[in-house]
């Protein structure tokens, strides 16, 4: 009764949130993220304090949705006026650019003369529509299959990597939600554990303590820092993630670690944080390297640089920096810009 005298009251029409979902598709989740982080509507409230959206919120959210759809960021459009709104999302035709929804019934054919590049876009595209739509089973078959087409190497750097980056984009974009994240990371462990690495590898192989630190709950960049660094010759001990320093410090005292490996994802703001890394420098060994990476580890470079950690951004260059690792008698000594010349934890 209260949302039809609010509609009365101002001669328009007004939808509560179930309507809102309805005509657009979009869940209460996805909506009330882009509502609260990114502003890109603001519904009125009824008498009792339920939010009510007008004509224009909807169209706007319908607008957003086929254009992040097409593959742009809720983040970046989120504050355009209707009018560019409605030009973008009638830039986006469907046949030009096919959405991970249309992909997930219509899954890409592929064959043994497809370009390795076209290939794992493909396999990329279609392990996302796996992921929305919730579907373990598919995901992990994908995987595999990429895996014996484009080879270990190529799977990570053009499959893996991006795949963990546009999952966690999408998580923040409000796109996935928590157990959409939890699938994918479940999909990434069991390939990780199932694609170890060179079984080879010798007693002397260096070793490396993989983790993320108390408060980082994200592991995707961590698991596949680990995968890397198993496949360039190292023994890469994964811990998890969510460590405290001490024991990460422990992890590689026992271990006799050259290196530590951070991903830091999410968020980029902990102020406990600072003071953790710190603490972990300081509970080290001064030959252990600390390197650290991920898409949040620049909110933190003030400390990073502080305790002489090395922060690297893709996995060319963690592998560039390993080499140089292998090499150096001692790691924590070698300052960051010579380990990039010439010019990883993964960012995920």
């Amino acid at each position: 009764m209260d949302i039809l005298l609010t509609c009365a009251m101002k001669n328009e029409m007004q939808f509560p949130i179930k309507a809102v979902v309805n005509k657009t598709g979009l869940s209460p989740h996805v909506i009330r993220i882009w509502e609260r982080r990114y502003h890109a509507v603001t519904p009125k409230r009824t008498a009792t304090n339920r939010r009510v959206y007008s004509e224009a919120d909807v169209e706007r959210l319908m607008c957003l949705q086929s254009a992040i759809t097409a593959g742009h960021s809720i983040g970046q459009i989120a504050q355009l006026p209707l009018e560019k709104l409605r030009a973008l999302a009638q830039r986006n035709e469907p046949h030009l650019v096919p959405s991970v929804r249309a992909m997930a019934s219509t899954p890409a054919v592929l064959s043994a003369n497809t370009p390795p590049e076209l290939g794992a876009h493909a396999y990329l595209e279609n392990c996302l529509a796996a992921v929305q739509r919730f579907d373990a089973a598919t995901l992990e078959a994908i995987l595999a299959r990429a895996n014996v087409a484009l080879g270990p190497l190529q799977m990570i750097d053009r499959v893996i990597l991006p795949f963990v980056n546009r999952v966690g984009e999408m998580w923040h974009e409000g796109t996935l939600r928590v157990m959409h994240e939890h699938l994918a990371t479940s999909a990434i462990r069991t390939f990780c554990t199932n694609l170890k690495g060179p079984q080879d590898l010798p007693a002397t192989a260096p070793a490396i303590v993989v983790t993320t630190p108390t408060g980082q709950a994200h592991e995707l960049g961590a698991l596949i820092v680990a995968l890397v660094a198993r496949h360039h010759g190292w023994n890469a001990i994964y811990l998890g993630p969510n460590l405290p320093a001490e024991e990460i410090a422990a992890a590689a005292e026992v271990s006799q670690a050259r290196v530590v490996a951070l991903s830091i994802i999410y968020p980029a703001d902990d102020p406990a944080l600072p003071l953790e890394l710190q603490r972990l420098r300081n509970y080290m060994r001064a030959e252990v390297a600390l390197i650290v990476g991920g898409r949040s580890a620049g909110g933190y470079a003030k400390v990073l640089n502080e305790i002489g950690a090395i922060t690297l951004h893709d996995a060319a260059e963690f592998r560039r920096t390993l080499d140089a690792l292998r090499v150096y008698a001692k790691p924590a000594a070698v300052s960051s810009q010579a380990l990039r010349e010439p010019s990883v934890a993964a960012s995920g």
